[in-house]
């Protein structure tokens, strides 16, 4: 979790050079470095790493494996290489995806290539080739997984220009769209991986009861992605009406349609859980749009919902999807923890921002407004979901309270403080972006630290 205080306190601080628009992390380089981090290879990057020839453009590709060379553990994933902003967005950012040996060897880059398709696209597949097309991007590899027990031991690095719930609270309470038991759009992705790794999902073993909890704790995880998307739509509208930086916008729309991804997912596993397909109906929203327009509401709405609740989300996810077995549900949790990250430190750059356009008033408000979510989520019980098993998505309810507690204490309150005590400067107004991209290290790893 100390990896991940860092990742907080650099948005809540320097919100300003957050590359925000490019929603990539867990590093990000600036666009106009021509030296990538060690383990990554750029679009214009001349410099590939130890045992891999650049591919058209600068993609990594690798010579055949020696399967009776020890391999190198797979290196942190990064972003590199110049930014997009035309149909792509964003850096080419890596991620790790292992899979099983095939015939007892890692198969080298060309053999592995047609089964990492699929993989999730963000805002669009990476053009890291250079051949115009789009596809898996640009794969490195094979490295062995540094977790030596998996039995997926051949892990790659796969590149992708890649954007990475919020609750929609109305009156304080959680507003959600009421389930859909009819044949739905809802409970269909286009991950295809993810869709293959569904249907292989083997759950007859599972009891009807455990079968029907798990469907409807999945599908109330559903009802909340989806309502994250107009908890988004708000917040941007928020944004437009308080005069709020294009960056900061930008980034709303995107994680907007991040959730639309996650509601997918979630649905489709719900589905799966089911045996009949799980969407959403309507979502009613009277009411939702109150007091959009002020920048103390929206600010102290954004401490709740996005400071508080989208850090522990992400918290939350990546420790359920540490002990999911189905790859299926692993996958999807990774991605949703991955993505509320980002999320997160979105939040907490714009509550910076709008504390040093406000002045001392709103950030005694927001410090207040922190203190209050803080007590009430530490103390709050956490829901018994039934006899279900934790390798399913869902934390146990002891471990949870638990978790919970330690993230407050590990990342939200020392977060929290660095906010109030910062010192607020002209640049941090004008929200400049001459400042240039803050690094943001370990977001893949953070809870190991």
């Amino acid at each position: 979790m100390r990896t991940f205080l860092l990742r907080i306190l650099v948005a809540s601080q320097w919100g300003a050079s957050l590359a925000l628009a490019s929603g990539c992390g867990p590093q990000i380089e600036s666009g106009s470095s021509s030296n990538p981090p060690e383990g990554a290879t750029s679009a214009s990057s001349s410099n590939p790493p130890e045992g891999a020839t650049a591919g058209p453009g600068g993609g990594g590709e690798t010579d055949p494996p020696d399967a009776s060379a020890p391999m190198d553990p797979y290196p942190d994933p990064t972003c590199v290489g110049p930014f997009h902003d035309g149909g792509y967005y964003g850096q080419c950012c890596y991620e790790v995806h292992c899979a099983a040996p095939v015939d007892g060897a890692c198969p080298a880059v060309a053999e592995a290539k047609p089964h990492l398709q699929g993989l999730p696209p963000g805002s669009g597949s990476c053009m890291c080739d250079g051949d115009g097309e789009g596809g898996a991007g640009s794969i490195q590899g094979p490295y062995a997984n540094r977790d030596a027990s998996d039995p997926a031991s051949c892990c790659y690095l796969v590149g992708h220009i890649a954007c990475e719930g919020r609750p929609l609270l109305v009156g304080g309470e959680p507003r959600v769209a009421p389930l859909s038991r009819a044949p739905s759009a809802w409970s269909r992705t286009d991950w295809q991986r993810f869709e293959r790794a569904l249907a292989e999902a083997d759950l007859s073993a599972l009891p009807p009861a455990a079968r029907r909890e798990l469907a409807r704790r999945w599908a109330e995880r559903g009802q909340s992605e989806h309502a994250s998307v107009a908890s988004f739509g708000r917040f941007a509208l928020g944004l437009m009406a308080v005069g709020a930086p294009p960056a900061l916008l930008e980034a709303a729309h995107r994680a907007a349609i991040d959730e639309v991804r996650h509601a997918r997912i979630a649905l489709a596993v719900a589905s799966a859980y089911a045996g009949e397909p799980v969407g959403v109906g309507p979502l009613p929203l009277h009411g939702a749009l109150d007091d959009v327009g002020s920048l103390e509401s929206l600010t102290l709405a954004t401490v709740v919902e996005g400071c508080v609740g989208e850090t522990l989300s992400a918290i939350e996810a990546e420790v359920a999807a540490q002990a999911a077995e189905a790859p299926a549900v692993r996958m999807a949790l990774q991605a949703i923890a991955r993505d509320e990250a980002r999320h997160a430190e979105l939040a907490w750059a714009f509550v910076r921002w709008a504390a040093a356009v406000s002045g001392a008033g709103l950030r005694e408000r927001v410090a207040a407004t922190f203190a209050r979510a803080l007590d009430q989520v530490g103390s709050a019980p956490a829901l018994d979901g039934g006899d279900i098993p934790s390798t399913h998505g869902f934390v146990p309810p002891a471990e949870l309270r638990l978790l919970r507690r330690q993230a407050i204490a590990d990342v939200l309150r020392p977060a929290a403080a660095a906010l109030a005590g910062a010192e607020v400067s002209s640049a941090d107004r004008e929200f400049s972006s001459e400042r240039g991209h803050a690094l943001l290290s370990g977001g893949a790893t953070y809870l190991s630290t």
